[in-house]
């Protein structure tokens, strides 16, 4: 009969054994960290570049210019920040007036470059001012100079480490005599729509949204997204204001409203920034 030994070295085995198990805990929680800091969000910065439309705009300044407080002119990159989440910060460099040609000739692209950091976002909307044929400085022609010059903005975004989306320009409200909106821009949308194509960028399709939401608004309840002012209502605006291209209070939350929808069908990592609760600011159809 054969008698099975004990372990001759009993204290040497159970170190070994509890070695191994401390190894085997101390990679598992290094992977678990490694995962957790994959899975965390990074603090970004979501630049602007664009128009009127889109800008920035002083409410003291606007205050004093006409005459009121709260004058009610908004771009719709200042309302922006209402639907992302605070790990992403707002950057709304877009300038009144500017085109896709004078916005670079005037210096203000270099400030945006200067601020960019690897994982930021660039967001592309021009169109309006690039139409103004009767201004050199600003026209640029859609298949020509103003594609271009989307393409390289996004290109140039993306060398620093950025990503680039595109926006096609948001429609203005103008109506024609059956009633039926009129599309303004041209060959500006789909200029847009074939630069994004070839820079491999997300587009969010602005133009058709706000086209098809005005649409549906009609003649009278689309008024309330643009600038219709009353006379005497400011008072350096005795006789009012009609103004069917810039955005009111209710129109630039609208216009964030739809790029925000557009955002969460596109394969843009800024997606994944967005509140899971977002304002409803639309108007009830």
């Amino acid at each position: 009969m054969q008698i099975k030994k004990k372990n001759e070295y009993p204290g040497i085995y159970s170190r070994v054994t509890h070695l191994k198990f401390r190894f085997h805990f101390i990679h598992f929680c290094i992977l678990l960290l490694v995962f957790m800091a994959g899975c965390a969000q990074r603090e970004v910065q979501v630049f602007c570049i664009g128009d009127s439309t889109m800008s920035h705009y002083d409410l003291k300044e606007m205050e004093e210019r006409y005459g009121g407080a709260d004058f009610p002119r908004r771009g719709w990159g200042m309302l922006l920040s209402s639907f992302l989440n605070d790990k992403a910060t707002v950057k709304n460099l877009a300038v009144s007036g500017r085109s896709s040609k004078s916005f670079r000739a005037e210096g203000y692209w270099d400030k945006v470059t200067e601020q960019i950091r690897e994982g930021d976002f660039v967001i592309i909307q021009f169109g309006h001012n690039d139409e103004k044929s009767e201004d050199p400085k600003r026209y640029t022609e859609p298949f020509g100079t103003f594609k271009e010059n989307l393409i390289e903005y996004a290109k140039e975004a993306e060398a620093l480490g950025a990503h680039a989306l595109i926006a096609t320009p948001i429609a203005r409200r103008r109506f024609d005599e059956g009633s039926k909106l009129v599309d303004t821009h041209g060959d500006y949308v789909k200029a847009s729509r074939e630069a994004a194509h070839e820079a491999g960028v997300p587009l969010i399709d602005l133009n058709k949204l706000t086209m098809d939401y005005l649409s549906n608004l009609g003649v009278e309840d689309s008024k309330a997204l643009f600038l219709h002012i009353e006379p005497g209502e400011f008072e350096k605006l005795p006789e009012g204001m009609e103004d069917n291209t810039h955005l009111s209070k209710k129109g630039a939350c609208a216009v964030s409203e739809m790029f925000s929808e557009g955002l969460d069908q596109s394969k843009s990592p800024l997606k994944h920034y967005l509140l899971d609760q977002r304002p409803d600011c639309k108007i009830s159809l």
